[in-house]
């Protein structure tokens, strides 16, 4: 069943380079502030054209692949849209990551010309100029390389977070993630300032895990938004501006956001999806998403598995649909398992345990059982060192069934992470067969 959402006619107004359009209308305004200083959108530009003659001299040429492996610089933003003035790609890679996973990931992609690490050259042509190779997450595996072209990247900023020039985003997620991407994009497209550090005062945006949310405590006079989302979100109050945003690599970043909505059936609704998108739910729940901001394939054995225009793509991801307020985000389809016949969500027992006082982060994994199969194990980090497995089955009890109540629980110091993210299989490794 298709639920309401936009359709997927809608089109997409060219955009040749944010950029320098931004250094002829607003050449003087602030686009780039870090501690060293700031950069105008005229300086950005010619920042850019300075890259643009650096790959000239490379060789590079339309459909030629670049890897770059450089910190969030101004340099690696003016790079970006340097390799797309040239109608290239652009594959951005984690400088943190073993060099060994590093090199795979090159291995796989094939660049005619990297940055920032010695690699041999290739001569892959990419048949989709104009494009971004991202990482996906890994949540459940080795990461897949997603193919995003700038269309898709443009209209996803052009139709997600409303600013204005005179607003100021920090720069708080890499731009090997979809999601440190997506503000710069909103940025450049609304004229509006791209911070890297975090006690500038006129900070008005905020993107945010919400580990980050919970350690960071943000305190800002002109805060109007902070985006928070790529994990599940605990119940709170919270006198921030939250708006709680559900995305994916595959999409281009946001689908859904909303300023903080109520919970129903214990669970945040996220409401419709945004312009460009669209929305439909699987007999068993799995979100499935189309639209103009849906990538263009994987990168596979150095080619580009391509999907047709308009598919449906399979998130992995498990929803539900209230008509009135929307869609809500129930778990990874993947995290699934079954306790005496019965399905559980492990996510779902999560958000409840994050209720409780003092606890910061929990996960609920599967333990094998001869009696069941498998039983609800949470591993708990919660500043409540005494907190024991009889309060927390005298929390839950009003709210869950009893098979879905932990039978077993570790109290950990902070979890793994695998880049923001709890690393749920590293935790699964560690603990499923004690």
């Amino acid at each position: 069943m298709l639920q309401p959402g936009p359709s997927a006619s809608y089109t997409v107004p060219m955009i040749s380079c944010p950029i320098a359009q931004a250094s002829q209308d607003q050449a003087d305004t602030s686009a780039y502030i870090s501690p060293e200083g700031a950069l105008s959108f005229g300086d950005l530009d010619r920042l850019t054209s300075h890259w643009v003659d650096h790959l000239h001299h490379a060789q590079i040429q339309a459909g030629d692949r670049i890897a770059v492996v450089f910190p969030t610089s101004q340099d690696l933003i003016a790079l970006i849209f340097a390799a797309w003035r040239m109608r290239a790609s652009i594959a951005i890679l984690n400088p943190q990551i073993p060099l060994l996973q590093l090199k795979n990931f090159l291995a796989q992609i094939q660049p005619k010309y990297t940055l920032g690490l010695s690699y041999p050259t290739h001569p892959t042509k990419d048949p989709i100029f104009q494009s971004l190779l991202l990482g996906t997450s890994g949540s459940t595996g080795v990461p897949k390389i997603a193919i995003l072209s700038a269309s898709s990247l443009f209209a996803n900023a052009l139709h997600s977070i409303p600013l204005i020039p005179s607003d100021r985003w920090l720069l708080s997620l890499p731009l090997y993630h979809v999601s440190g991407i997506g503000i710069v994009l909103r940025c450049i497209l609304a004229r509006a300032g791209i911070v890297l550090h975090k006690t500038h005062p006129e900070i008005t945006h905020l993107s945010f895990v919400p580990t980050q949310l919970y350690r960071e405590s943000p305190v800002y006079q002109n805060l109007k938004c902070v985006l928070l989302g790529g994990a599940p979100i605990p119940f709170f109050s919270s006198p921030l501006p939250i708006h709680i945003t559900y995305g994916l690599t595959e999409m281009g970043s946001m689908v859904l956001s909303r300023p903080k909505p109520p919970i129903l059936h214990n669970q945040w609704h996220l409401g419709f999806p945004l312009h460009g998108r669209e929305i439909r739910l699987a007999e068993d729940g799995e979100i499935w998403v189309r639209g103009l901001t849906r990538f263009n394939g994987y990168l596979e054995n150095n080619i580009c598995i391509p999907i047709p225009k308009d598919a449906w793509f399979a998130t992995k991801d498990i929803g539900s649909f209230d008509p009135q307020e929307g869609f809500a985000i129930l778990g990874r389809k993947d995290f699934q398992f079954i306790c005496g016949g019965e399905n559980i969500q492990p996510e779902e027992i999560e958000q409840h345990i994050l209720k409780i006082p003092g606890v910061v982060e929990a996960i609920v994994i599967p333990q094998k059982d001869h009696e069941y199969g498998m039983k609800p194990l949470a591993i708990i980090h919660s500043t409540n060192l005494s907190i024991s497995l009889d309060e927390i089955t005298h929390f839950l009890t009003p709210f869950l069934p009893k098979y879905k109540i932990p039978k077993a629980l570790y109290l950990a110091p902070p979890l793994p992470k695998k880049g923001w993210k709890i690393d749920r299989q590293k935790i699964i490794s560690t603990y499923s067969q004690r």
